[in-house]
């Protein structure tokens, strides 16, 4: 009988570029982009300079690039490196199923850096990209009645498993060896929810990264005829019952033609994934009637349940000290939106995260849960309302499909603006438009070692 993993390891496999729809592969290329914007909106972060000092230290073969200084070191230490610089800003796509929420370009650093180290082309690599974020898809798609961080797990387990898909497409495995790729990566790391609670620590851009990048390892042990125990996922002590309480499991192995990668959200704010429509609302009001903070009395944020149930929501969040607290606070990211007029990474530094305005319209915020933004939070929305009161009256506004979300898709155009907002300060801007103009195209790389030369960052 064949087991879930060597299910899901056929389909890596077997996946062809040519058997996936022209909208599903423009949008794979439009997240790929989204992704290397979040890389160099973090490659000067506090996480992602300590990892890259700690690899370094470590020492490896210079197989893959280092973004942000174009050194070489091993492929586990690339992924790693460049994967927590694109984690750390909180500001790469994302996709919410009954189980769990995705960041399917966690694994990007490590795909990236195989690829490169294989020298494997722009289609090889789309392939790879679009198996690792179909199967971490289904992880989130698990028919569950409540989110499985409320059973402790984050989605970091799902990251291992799907990456080591990817990574085993890259290096040309068969299905029986991506399995076993599939199910050592996968039985390493399970994750606990309490790292996103209370004030949250650096941590929050390492546990994906590492997943992936252990995925590297896992994957070319497979490649030496390396086993693992398949039955990793159904098995009686496995991923199915120790983590998934027991519901179905069947479903994480992909069906030929069923391509959910058009259903992720890509973000045009380095927040949380369920904030973005918050901010948007408080933007919009602030634009449409010149709102000026010291008139604001009070602020009601309108929100599904899950928002103030959720592991991840708890007082800490109402004084947050730090980037990785703060853009998890919908309090000071609705209060920083209306006392700067904008939510880019400046607002998160120490000048907004004191700001003695936006202090105190923390302390104005109030969060009430509406029973029709949870119904579409059931269906995979992430809604908000906002009223804010002032002496000249209340301004209220709704915002059910923000920006970014599949229903509102950001465009070639917005990607790439965002993309230029981060990558022109680092490599400037002829070379960020040609790396935009080579993503659109990315099938025609002969060659994603030369596209890596193209991304290094030409300051230190």
């Amino acid at each position: 009988m064949t087991t879930i993993v060597e299910g899901i390891g056929d389909y890596a496999a077997s996946l062809r570029y040519e058997d996936v729809p022209a909208d599903v592969v423009d949008y794979a290329k439009r997240l790929f982009l989204d992704g290397l914007a979040c890389i160099y909106a973090g490659l000067d972060s506090t996480p992602a300079r300590l990892v890259e000092q700690t690899a370094a230290s470590l020492g490896g073969h210079p197989q893959a690039s280092v973004i942000r200084t174009g050194e070489k070191t091993s492929a586990q230490h690339a992924a790693l490196t460049n994967g927590v610089a694109l984690r750390f800003p909180d500001f790469n796509d994302i996709y919410y199923g009954p189980a769990w929420a995705a960041h399917a370009s966690d694994s990007l650093g490590a795909l990236l850096a195989v690829a490169e180290w294989r020298q494997r082309n722009g289609r090889a690599f789309l392939e790879a990209m679009l198996v690792t974020y179909e199967v971490q898809l289904r992880f989130s798609d698990l028919p569950a009645e409540r989110n499985l961080w409320h059973r402790g797990w984050q989605h970091t387990a799902a990251c291992a498993y799907a990456s080591a898909a990817g990574v085993g497409r890259l290096l040309g495995l068969d299905g029986p060896r991506i399995a076993n790729a599939i199910a050592l990566s996968g039985a390493r790391a399970n994750t606990f929810s309490e790292i996103r609670r209370g004030k949250i620590a650096m941590d929050k851009a390492l546990s994906e990264p590492l997943a992936a990048s252990n995925s590297v390892f896992c994957a070319a042990l497979a490649e030496s005829g390396f086993t693992a125990c398949l039955t990793i996922l159904e098995g009686p002590y496995g991923f199915q019952q120790a983590v998934a309480g027991g519901i179905d499991v069947t479903s994480l192995v992909p069906q030929e033609g069923d391509f959910r990668v058009p259903r992720i959200a890509i973000k045009p704010y380095p927040v949380q994934g369920m904030t973005p429509a918050m901010v948007q609302a408080a933007l919009e009001l602030r634009a449409s009637h010149g709102l000026d903070p010291a008139e604001i009395q009070a602020i009601t944020v309108f929100v599904p349940e899950e928002a103030v149930t959720k592991p991840s929501w708890d007082p800490k969040k109402l004084d947050p000290q730090s980037k990785e607290t703060a853009d998890h606070s919908f309090h000071y990211c609705v209060a920083v939106a209306l006392a700067a007029g904008e939510v880019t990474a400046a607002q998160f530094g120490s000048r907004w995260l004191e700001d003695p305005a936006v202090r105190s319209l923390i302390g104005k915020v109030s969060l009430e849960v509406r029973d029709d933004l949870t119904a579409l939070y059931r269906e995979g929305a992430r809604p908000a309302g906002i009223a804010i009161h002032t002496g000249r009256g209340t301004f209220e506004r709704d915002v059910l499909y923000p920006k970014g979300d599949p229903r509102n898709p950001m465009t070639w155009i917005d990607v790439t603006h965002k993309f230029m907002s981060q990558a022109v300060p680092r490599i400037g801007e002829e070379r960020a438009r040609s790396v935009v103009e080579r993503a659109m195209r990315l099938e025609d790389e002969r060659d994603m070692a030369a596209f890596l030369r193209a991304l290094v960052a030409c300051r230190p």
